[in-house]
């Protein structure tokens, strides 16, 4: 029932990217689409869960934040799909990828209004809406995580964020900084993103070693960009 409520959510925000897309500014919504796949492809595999956490969380917070709603949405979930079907596990079930995409088209969704809501084209707005993203990505995955491992919600919650709130963070700190200058540069600045997630790639792949060293690997269920996927 929880993965057809998210798969339902998910296909229901998508259906209003055609109804919604206006008269974008090609060249950087192509620029950014892009981008955000390439960023898609550079994981980071996590301790104790059996899947990878995504670095272009970035890309698509500032999609959030520059873009058409529309445009943001294609971005995240065209992005997802490209990280799920070069996932780890070459038997990626496609219940897994309808779940991922289904996580993440509500994530964004949940940012772009709380952007909306309280401070949009801000940094404050990009901060709560990368709030918003954070809980809405984790929180349905840490409950289909216990439902199908037979194991608390809270405690497995509590350890996907202790994993990842760093990076959340990042992110929103990237983003803010690349929406500072996008009026100088328009959409050349994803570009320079994509070497500096590539650096942040390799320190969160280092640092999770050091931990996956000391810690056993469990099964665990699909998650959503700057999560990890099984």
């Amino acid at each position: 029932m929880l993965v057809g409520l998210v798969v339902a959510f998910g296909v229901g925000i998508l259906a209003q990217v055609p109804l919604t897309w206006g008269h974008p500014v090609y060249g950087r919504f192509l620029g950014t689409f892009v981008v955000a796949l390439f960023a898609a492809r550079l994981k980071v595999s996590l301790p104790r869960l059996t899947g990878s956490m995504s670095v272009n969380l970035p890309i698509i917070l500032l999609a959030l934040s520059e873009l058409s709603l529309a445009e943001a949405l294609l971005i995240t979930g065209a992005s997802t799909l490209v990280q799920c079907f070069w996932s780890e596990n070459s038997q990626q079930k496609p219940i897994k990828t309808m779940f991922n995409v289904g996580v993440t088209l509500i994530a964004a969704q949940a940012a772009w209004f709380t952007m909306q809501a309280t401070a949009p084209n801000s940094g404050l707005g990009l901060s709560l809406g990368a709030l918003a993203y954070l809980l809405v990505n984790t929180i349905p995955v840490a409950a289909i995580i216990a439902l199908t491992e037979s194991g608390r919600w809270f405690a497995t919650w509590r350890h996907i964020l202790q994993l990842t709130f760093p990076y959340f963070v990042l992110a929103a700190g990237v983003a803010g900084l690349a929406k500072l200058t996008t009026h100088a540069f328009a959409w050349y600045i994803p570009l320079l993103i994509l070497p500096l997630m590539f650096l942040v790639q390799r320190s969160f792949t280092l640092y999770f070693q050091i931990l996956r060293n000391h810690t056993g690997q469990q099964g665990a269920y699909a998650m959503a960009a700057g999560a990890g996927r099984s």
